[in-house]
């Protein structure tokens, strides 16, 4: 424009196709092949700068940016079909996941054969097949960034500040588990027992899962909705910082920054939270012809007890569009120290090597990050706008409907809903409302305190040699917590007047207080969480208490004068209920709620860290650079989808799911020494190089888990809370050898060989009590390690004093080392069930494989309930300058 005026623009496109044969995002596909997805994603990025020089001390440097990512097909099924189509001739028409006399038990999204598919089905170590659960997210994200930052300098002083605003527009259509999953893992009350069940273990010798999904048992059931999200959010980040130059060979910098995000809202306001004991009057609660308590004149919401207290939306009191209240707190101080020692003689001298071969650096700072979009994204889809059921032991067929042939669940599933505000609805037909998105009404911003000491030596001249410590604190970090896990004291002891009326072991003496009836009622045990009892006026015996989840009354000690309604055992499973009178107790025994996951800022992490580096510069046809790090990583949370026990979070502290305690990387270019010809021997001769990467580094740790509900929870996200107990140190395994399974022997002529990560006895379930979670830390130390090779080798060819050619040849992993993927930790292995006041457990066990990173491996069995994290994240290194 002028001399002292520049304006700049800049302009990126990209347009990328995938088509994946299989959809393996989040573990939430098939490993057979025809389920695969596409996506066809459009980023666009826009910079104009205007750089304005204002004397010869200062300058002011304003900025728009502009990025757009457009994914419109984003994981979207290559195979779809009406889920009544997903059958073959075989099957009467019209039969096909749908009762012709009873829709209602069906499986009946209403998106249309665009969207559906044929449901996920997966049995326990062996097949999966179709759509993944997890579902396809189209998707159109817009960022608009205006920033000015003004530079001056004054003496012996550099100050600048600035500002920095943006906002975010993210539209997308979440369309999660639409045609539902089914989960065959074992446990259930009609599983077949192919062999004999031992009288003293209760084992069953011969288990197979193949009958149960021949015979259409399905463990567990679970379907989710579609629904948009029109999320917005706006931020405002100021700064002002000085470098202060002492001394020639001392500066120091300072600065202070502040942060404002406003949270992400819904612009639709299709968003909900849970308040306790706060009815919504935005969506009243109102009984339709589809409820089966509806009954004109008689009952209501009201009177049945399914009004959702504590489920409020945007525009309920105290309810914000952004489901909680702004924080303005976030101060970011920094400063920074360099210092160049000039100690010339004498021990320093020699230290030092004198001026100018040193450098010391130090450095602290908080620095803040923002709630990212893709959390929002778990609140999407939830009652009154959606629906995530998941329902145990219930039919293949006709997965609404219990195996019991009798017992029939809602079925809320009819395309997108949009229910208008104001307007009363059924929250009936959505029991029991499982939560995975929850937001506090205070969410207070991450941050990290971070700091850093660094020495670096000149070692000749083309060398240095560079020693620190780093470290980083982390708080206030997002974890996800199940506000309503169930009470497992009040299991126990419904399991506990079960077995007082059970029929004797074999061999045992009679029972005299035997009632089979009463005992297979009120069997309580693994997964029960979300299960009605009524308990018979004078059926709890003399000296026995029930501990209630609920209600005025804390506890019941027998006999009871009344009957007494227990519908689930959650602390919020029916929130209107008072279980020693029934008044407004659910009179069909399905809980109102069920888990309540929230999205919170109360975790925190530790990092501490040895760094070293040794950097040659490129002299004589050589550079180099080698570093090492000794780190070590501890945290309550790797990411916010990390399930923290609900009780104690504390308890899950332990090395983070990054944590690598060493990393070694050489990096090298040198171009080969060999004598210069002239002519043609010299084209083909000269000009050759070689460079690579080496890497080394040892292992991730291993995510321990259980998936047993042996704590009696009911608690399942992205992950359980439950853990095992150890059983044996950990000692790990290299996966390119065979060892013997667990409980089969020593001998490997013998026993059952597998291929193990880890000795699979070093965890256990067996001797975790029910109600308790075990003693194993939330992660071991550590899965297979890095050991990586890449080769480079480049010729040049000169042509003319203008023209070449350059030749390039490339070795990744180079010496084709397998880098396997994490060894599985889930030691799921016996579900202690109740049929009928008989104890049967049925034996299943957990990987620990460690598989290639080609294919990744499976859990032998996932009861993992997962909201799908499919937007991507904008993870940004914030600075003084911004």
């Amino acid at each position: 424009m002028t001399k002292n005026q520049h304006l700049t623009g800049y302009y990126y496109f990209t347009q990328h196709f995938l088509a994946k044969p299989f959809a393996r995002f989040q573990a939430g596909g098939g490993n057979l092949p025809g389920f695969g997805d596409l996506t066809d994603e459009r980023i666009q990025q826009l910079n104009i700068s205007h750089t304005w020089t204002i004397g010869s001390t200062a300058v002011n440097e304003a900025r728009f940016t502009f990025f757009r990512e457009g994914q419109g097909t984003f994981l979207h099924p290559q195979s779809t079909n009406l889920v009544q189509n997903s059958c073959t001739s075989a099957v009467p028409a019209g039969t096909c996941f749908n009762d012709q006399t009873n829709t209602a038990v069906g499986i009946h999204p209403g998106l249309g054969g665009s969207r559906e598919g044929v449901p996920f089905i997966s049995v326990s170590g062996g097949f999966s097949f179709g759509n993944n659960f997890e579902g396809e997210l189209p998707q159109v994200g817009n960022t608009f960034q205006w920033s000015d930052n003004f530079s001056k300098v004054i003496g012996a002083h550099s100050i600048k500040f600035g500002g920095d605003i943006r906002y975010q527009k993210f539209d997308q259509t979440l369309y999660f588990d639409i045609s539902g999953q089914q989960l065959v893992f074992g446990g259930g009350p009609n599983d077949p027992c192919l062999g004999t069940i031992d009288a003293t273990s209760q084992l069953c010798s011969a288990v197979n899962l193949f009958p149960n999904y021949l015979l259409g048992l399905t463990d567990q059931y679970g379907q989710g909705s579609a629904q948009s999200e029109l999320v917005r959010s706006k931020s405002l980040y100021l700064f002002a910082q000085d470098s202060w130059k002492i001394k020639s060979n001392l500066t120091l910098n300072y600065g202070l920054r502040w942060e404002l995000n406003t949270p992400l809202a819904d612009a639709g306001q299709k968003v909900q939270t849970f308040h306790p004991g706060q009815v919504s009057t935005i969506y009243p609660c109102q009984l339709s012809p589809l409820s089966g308590l509806y009954n004109p004149g008689v009952n209501d919401c009201n009177n049945t007890g399914v009004v959702p207290t504590g489920l409020v939306v945007p525009g309920d009191a105290g309810v914000p569009k952004g489901l909680t209240n702004t924080y303005y707190k976030s101060f970011a101080p920094r400063i920074g120290l360099a210092w160049s020692p000039n100690s010339r003689d004498g021990f320093l001298g020699k230290l030092f090597g004198g001026p100018g071969r040193t450098s010391i650096r130090s450095g602290f700072g908080i620095f803040y990050n923002p709630v990212e979009q893709l959390v929002l994204e778990q609140f999407s889809a939830e009652p009154p706008f959606g629906g995530s059921t998941f329902l145990f032991n219930t039919l293949f067929n006709t997965p609404f409907l219990g195996q019991d042939g009798v017992t029939q669940y809602p079925n809320p599933f009819n395309g997108i809903l949009n229910p208008p505000r104001g307007q009363p609805v059924d929250w009936s037909l959505f029991r029991p409302i499982l939560l995975f998105g929850q937001a506090p009404k205070n969410l207070r911003s991450q941050y990290a305190e971070q700091y850093n000491f660094a020495v670096t030596r000149e070692l000749g001249k083309d060398m240095a040699l560079t020693v620190g410590y780093i470290g980083r604190q982390g708080h206030r970090l997002l974890a996800s917590q199940d506000l309503n896990p169930g009470n497992p004291q009040t299991c126990l002891d419904l399991q506990a007047i079960s077995n007082f009326y059970a029929p004797a072991a074999p061999g045992d003496p009679a029972n005299p207080n035997e009632n089979d009836a009463l005992s297979a009622s009120l069997a309580c045990g693994a997964f029960f969480a979300d299960t009605g009892y009524t308990i018979p006026a004078g059926t709890i015996p003399a000296g026995f208490t029930v501990h209630l989840p609920y209600g005025s009354v804390p506890s019941v000690t027998g006999a009871n004068p009344s009957d007494i309604n227990i519908v689930g055992l959650r602390r919020y499973s029916s929130p209107n209920c008072e279980p020693v009178t029934s008044v407004g107790c659910p009179p069909d025994l399905i809980p109102v709620f069920s888990s309540i996951f929230t999205q919170n800022t109360i975790a925190n992490s530790s990092y501490n860290a040895f760094q070293a580096s040794l950097e040659k510069h490129f002299l004589h046809g050589l550079q180099f650079q080698a570093s090492y790090t000794l780190g070590k990583s501890l945290d309550y949370a790797s990411t916010f989808e990390s399930l923290v026990d609900p009780v104690n979070p504390k308890r899950n502290r332990s090395l983070s799911l990054f944590d690598s305690r060493h990393r070694f990387v050489f990096s090298y270019y040198w171009e080969l020494p060999v004598p210069k010809y002239e002519g043609f021997k010299g084209k083909v001769l000269d000009g050759w190089a070689v460079s690579g990467i080496t890497t080394f580094q040892t292992g991730f740790p291993i995510r321990i888990t259980s998936q047993d509900d042996v704590e009696l929870q009911g608690s399942f996200d992205f992950e359980t809370p439950g853990q095992p107990n150890i059983a044996a140190p950990f000692r790990s395994i290299d996966p390119r050898k065979l060892t013997c399974a667990a409980g089969t022997g020593t001998d490997p002529a013998t026993c059952q060989l597998i291929n193990a990560g880890f000795n699979p006895e070093a965890f256990t379930n067996n001797t975790v009590t029910p109600g308790t979670i075990g003693n194993a830390p939330r992660t071991v130390c550590c899965g297979p390690g890095l050991n990586n090779w890449e080769f480079s080798f480049q010729k040049q060819i000169p042509v003319s004093e203008r023209v070449r050619f350059e030749f390039h040849g490339e070795l990744f992993n180079a010496f084709n080392h397998a880098q396997f993927f994490q060894p599985d930790g889930n030691r799921s292995e016996a579900v202690l069930l109740t049929l009928g006041g008989n104890r049967r457990r049925f034996r299943r066990r957990g990987l620990e494989r460690a598989a290639p990173s080609q294919v990744r491996k499976k859990p032998n069995h996932s009861v993992e309930f997962r909201r799908s994290l499919l937007a991507d994240t904008d993870r940004r290194e914030q600075t003084c300058q911004g």
